[in-house]
């Protein structure tokens, strides 16, 4: 007896799930969260700095060097941008803002001749 009784109610529930694959389905989202999504979007769509690659000049921990090489930089490089990173306890020399590795390293090749150590980093980059 028992045994016809689960079987019985193993066909209903089969049933019932096949019926429950036609229903149709539907979301309710609260204001608030339509809010947060709309401050996401507005948020992201005046960011300022997205991924892309940057030129890592040199390091050290002696301020005053980055700093110089910076300026050096500068006079050779005047299109590039150059930022100074202070991981501590280094000074990093970081330059460009550059979206493809392929453009990071059409510079490093010309960088490369005045800066031996130079490598092409990820980095978060500013947009233009």
């Amino acid at each position: 007896m028992n045994l016809r009784i689960l079987k019985l109610m193993c066909i209903l529930w089969t049933i019932a799930f096949f019926r429950s694959a036609d229903a149709q389905c539907y979301i309710v989202r609260d204001s608030v969260i339509s809010r947060l999504v709309s401050r996401y979007n507005e948020y992201t769509a005046r960011a300022e700095t997205t991924d892309g690659y940057r030129l890592q000049i040199t390091y050290t921990d002696v301020r005053d060097e980055v700093y110089k090489s910076k300026a050096n930089l500068y006079r050779i490089f005047p299109e590039l941008r150059s930022y100074v990173d202070y991981d501590a306890p280094y000074y990093k020399l970081k330059v460009g803002d550059f979206a493809t590795r392929l453009e990071a390293t059409y510079y490093l090749q010309q960088i490369i001749t005045h800066y031996p150590g130079a490598f092409i980093v990820k980095d978060k980059i500013k947009i233009q």
